[in-house]
């Protein structure tokens, strides 16, 4: 035990219940709150209170999840183990691990209750069951509020003969709001991190986290920009229901942004069936290396495509890729308190040209000449084209057709 919260039970009066849980306010207020999440100031909690010599033998904190791949967490403590941590899935709500299980009633009729697990009573709940076959002797949980009104559940039981004691059941009841405070801090910030990288990438979520945010806040950087766009969506879209649509759309994301996060890159914007992508240089990387995980994306997306063509040959999805190395602004731009992070420049419209190309030329990965001399690779010269917008004729290149996925 730490020797300032030690030093807190022994200035109150320590064994007092009352001087434990000025000890854990204390500590919640003053220490908790800069721990890196609620995993870590679950098991420091429980490490302190067991410390103090209340008999808690497990402990949980389940909690709503507000992110795109889960619906919530729940956080299993046990004096004699390492912590648990579960994510659990969207429609968790509607299975039998929820609806037979105590958390339930926690959150849903908002109120504390607790169960006797010694004898042979009849027990509502699977879990009571099981933890009475593991020695568990009392079990306690009740809705832990936060101030945005959503309820989470948080529980503890013990294995000691008969149970906690009233001054024990009376802690778990008042230690309650200074945990849910901090409980909800760490939510709140892993919620705001996890929205931002769901809904602007992951670097940029970093960028405006770390507070830029103004706009015209931007910087410059050279990368590996990919461009991707779907043939035939407007037609798609025309001949479909928006559902069907939205399925093939959906279907279409997973071929082609999980080869980009796999390479390391960074999806910058989703623009109705385009999907905008840069691969920065990585720390101790090289720009070839930038643009090989790049073109290694782009192959493993039009494979992933092919693959997914194959299951479903009467709906078949088919996808440009443009490839450029160049110089980008990288940031905020908007109106009033509308602001986009997105990258913008010359390269990233001479990415756009090229991506056109692959309609009109019936190809499906088109390099520009300063990523195909970047990437160091031997690659299919197709010719010189002019392109709006830029005087010059520019150089595009393919894979050579043995290497082509």
């Amino acid at each position: 035990m730490p020797r300032d919260f030690r030093e807190a039970l022994a200035t109150s009066g320590a064994p007092s219940l009352d001087g434990v849980l000025a000890a854990l306010d204390s500590w919640l207020i003053r220490e908790a709150r800069f721990l890196p999440g609620n995993s870590e100031l679950l098991e420091q909690f429980c490490e302190r209170v067991a410390a103090s010599g209340v008999a808690i033998d497990r402990v949980s904190l389940h909690q709503r999840a507000f992110h795109p791949q889960y619906r919530g967490v729940s956080r299993v403590w046990r004096r004699d183990g390492p912590l648990e941590e579960r994510f659990l899935d969207h429609g968790i709500e509607r299975t039998a691990l929820y609806l037979q299980s105590p958390v339930r009633e926690a959150i849903e009729e908002v109120r504390s209750v607790e169960w006797r697990l010694e004898g042979c009573a009849k027990l509502p709940y699977p879990l009571l069951d099981e933890l009475r076959e593991e020695g568990y002797t009392h079990y306690l949980i009740a809705p832990l509020v936060y101030s945005v009104g959503t309820v989470n559940a948080f529980s503890w039981a013990t294995r000691r003969r008969g149970g906690f004691d009233a001054a024990e059941r009376q802690l778990f009841h008042d230690v309650q709001p200074g945990l849910a405070t901090v409980a909800e801090l760490k939510a709140m910030r892993r919620f705001v991190a996890s929205i931002l990288t769901t809904y602007v990438g992951n670097e940029a979520g970093k960028l405006i986290l770390d507070g830029q945010v103004q706009r015209g806040d931007v910087r410059e950087i050279t990368a590996a920009l990919m461009l991707i766009d779907l043939r035939d969506f407007s037609a798609m879209s025309d001949r479909l229901s928006s559902r069907a649509v939205i399925r093939l759309l959906n279907d279409y994301f997973d071929c082609v942004m999980e080869p980009i996060r796999a390479q390391g890159g960074e999806v910058v914007e989703i623009m109705g069936d385009g999907v905008l992508a840069i691969f920065q240089q990585a720390d101790g990387g090289s720009p070839a290396d930038a643009c090989s995980r790049a073109l290694a994306a782009a192959i493993a997306g039009l494979d992933a495509l092919a693959a997914r063509n194959r299951q479903h040959p009467t709906r078949p999805l088919h996808a440009g890729f443009a490839l450029h190395y160049g110089t980008v602004s990288y940031g905020n731009i908007g109106s009033g308190d509308r602001m986009d992070f997105t990258v913008i420049g010359p390269d990233v419209n001479l990415t756009s040209r090229i991506e056109r190309l692959c309609r009109e030329l019936d190809r499906s990965l088109i390099m520009s000449e300063a990523f195909a001399e970047t990437v160091h690779r031997p690659m299919w010269e197709i010719g010189h084209f002019e392109m709006r917008g830029f005087a010059k004729m520019q150089r595009l290149f393919e894979l050579p057709p043995t290497e082509f996925a």
